[in-house]
């Protein structure tokens, strides 16, 4: 898993807004909803006494505690979604005092919104608590549209001694592995790929991407209309 720094966030984040990808012409112009995915802390039963620290047994919910900003624009005109998955560090006093992530939501730029907006956040009612860790999810997805999204025919991507594309299998595996952003045509052909979030191999990252560009999709539709569509793949190590 990534950890990081409030300072490194903020530089990436510029980074990536002044850098987008090429645009996805037919993305979605709808009104996005993006709508937090707590997953239960593990601590439970809080201590009533007000002087003794209290457990964490709350849900967290770091869109209304955090104030997690609407889509960046680009994300819009790309149509991007996901679900940033991250573990949270909350410290005595209630706040996020670190965290790593999980799990990409397939785009770098909606990664780094939240991860930006939750830095010091006071995630839990101020006063005394144990210090602990939890789990939660932020999730980008669009109101309408991207109802068909492109569909992976894993059948067609080249093969590889050194990756393979995640399954459910992996969901467990703490390594966030490799993520490639990907843009597919209205008949399902990968019309660009870039690498999200890297490893420190440059060749496991150029590996990933060589795989990314050959596969192919079953179109997205909206409204009975193949579209282009933005979408994601991760790699792990074979």
């Amino acid at each position: 898993m990534r950890q990081f720094s409030g300072a490194v966030l903020l530089w990436m984040l510029l980074q990536t807004l002044m850098s987008p990808a090429a645009i996805a012409r037919d993305a979605v112009p709808a009104e996005p909803v993006a709508v937090s995915a707590p997953v239960a802390a593990s601590a439970t039963n809080v201590i009533a006494d007000s002087v003794t620290p209290k457990i964490n047994d709350m849900k967290i919910d770091i869109a209304t505690a955090c104030a997690i900003p609407t889509y960046p624009e680009a994300a819009l005109r790309y149509g991007m979604q996901g679900d940033t998955m991250l573990k949270l560090m909350i410290d005595e006093s209630g706040k996020i005092k670190a965290f790593q992530l999980v799990r990409s939501s397939g785009w770098k730029m909606l990664d780094l919104t939240v991860m930006n907006a939750i830095i010091g956040c006071q995630i839990l009612p101020e006063g005394r608590w144990v210090p602990s860790e939890t789990y939660t999810a932020y999730r980008w997805k669009f109101d309408q549209g991207y109802t068909s999204p492109a569909v992976l025919e894993a059948k067609t991507c080249k093969s590889s001694d050194k990756l393979r594309i995640a399954d459910d299998r992996d969901n467990k595996n703490k390594d966030a592995g490799i993520v490639v952003g990907i843009y597919t045509s209205e008949t399902g052909k990968v019309l660009d790929a870039k690498v999200q979030w890297g490893s420190d191999d440059e060749q496991l990252d150029q590996e990933s991407l060589r795989i990314a560009r050959s596969c192919e999709f079953m179109p997205a539709e909206r409204s009975g209309k193949r579209i282009r569509n933005a979408g994601s793949l991760r790699f792990v190590a074979k």
